[in-house]
């Protein structure tokens, strides 16, 4: 990210100050993105939009120690931004306060040598190569404790985290940077994090079925009757089911077991709309009558067109508790074995258990 792309936040009460102070930043140093505040009250209210950094006066009218005020804002509110305390009326005691309240920096608008201006530039440019480098630490404390949630609401996209908070999510990564530089919210403290891992459908027809990747021709079309057959529905919702309940994979519909396309054409032909969003709904209803609504939340559905035909991609994590499907059989409880699906009897279901258990243990 270049100089002029930096989000600052300048709190200046004295108009001279704050004239000179800008001018500085914008035509000698090439900072544009600039938000500024006269007061502490307006300060505090800016705020709440994330800064990259803070440049703060210590002393002003309408609070003597408006600095600190910023400074215990920004800890108290765990915000990512970095504090400067830019001050004309510096002392020993301030200078020690500020440090214990977590500023970046401190720095006189009057030293005994050199240009302040230029130390206040260094210190910024300083701080942004710190945050580049690691990162922060806010955000990334704030991602790891609520993993669970995000994974949940996000799964398989791109977010934006500042101030702990999701400013923004995409599928992509370039379509997430697009929408912030939209925006105008791609900041230096602003944390990328993809949450779980998608990989592309044509990626995953390459490699084959395995444990966690399963090939369906179609949902409810009969190839070999070449025909409508609602019980074909079952198997699709047997293997959903087992990844649930194993360590999670991903079921593609559409792909013949030899990775050959057979696309959704016929599935849709079964349906009153014939469209893609039909399709969807009907399987999400499908899942929710017969394994349970709480896990939808653990599934992402994804379509894509390879070779002029649609392909489903239903991605699927591993479930905290088990998941049972309803049949005309009765409840059924579904694990994988190998590259098939098979339901477990009362005793193998009992040992299965008792297994998860130990390991938690």
């Amino acid at each position: 990210m270049q100089t002029q792309n930096v989000h600052l936040l300048v709190i200046e009460d004295r108009a001279d100050n704050l004239n000179e102070l800008l001018t500085w930043l914008r035509e000698d140093f090439g900072y544009q993105e600039i938000v500024t505040a006269t007061t502490t009250s307006e300060a505090l209210e800016k705020l709440a939009s994330p800064f990259d950094v803070v440049i703060s006066d210590m002393r002003m009218y309408d609070e003597v120690d408006a600095g600190f005020t910023i400074l215990d804002w920004v800890q108290q509110r765990n915000l990512s931004s970095v504090v400067i305390i830019f001050t004309a009326n510096e002392s020993l005691e301030d200078c020690y306060r500020a440090w214990k309240s977590k500023a970046w920096d401190y720095i006189s608008k009057n030293p005994p040598t050199g240009n302040a201006f230029d130390t206040l530039n260094d210190s910024i440019q300083e701080a942004i190569a710190y945050l580049n480098r690691w990162g922060n630490l806010p955000n990334q404390q704030w991602l790891e404790e609520n993993q669970q949630d995000l994974e949940a609401k996000y799964w398989g996209q791109y977010i934006a985290i500042a101030n702990q908070v999701v400013i923004e999510s995409a599928d992509t990564e370039d379509e997430l940077y697009q929408r912030l530089e939209e925006r105008k919210l791609r900041r230096f403290t602003t944390t990328i994090k993809k949450i779980g891992d998608l990989r592309p459908i044509s990626e995953l027809i390459q490699l084959g079925e395995s444990d966690k990747l399963e090939f369906k021709s179609s949902l409810q079309w009969d190839v070999r009757e070449k025909k409508e057959n609602r019980k074909l529905q079952l198997n699709t919702l047997k293997t959903i089911a087992a990844f649930l309940n194993a360590d999670g994979g991903t079921l593609l519909i559409g792909v013949e077991d030899d990775g050959k396309i057979f696309g959704l054409s016929k599935d849709l032909d079964c349906l009153s709309n014939r469209n893609l969003d039909q399709f969807e709904r009907h399987l999400v209803q499908l899942i929710e009558t017969s394994i349970g609504k709480k896990f939808l939340p653990y599934l992402k559905l994804r379509f894509v067109k390879i070779n002029e035909q649609d392909v489903c991609g239903v991605y699927v994590r591993k479930s905290p508790q088990a998941a049972f499907l309803k049949s005309e059989k009765g409840i059924e409880f579904y694990i994988r074995s190998g590259n098939s699906t098979r339901s477990l009897n009362i005793q193998e279901f009992h040992d299965y258990f008792l297994n998860q258990t130990k390991k938690l243990t």
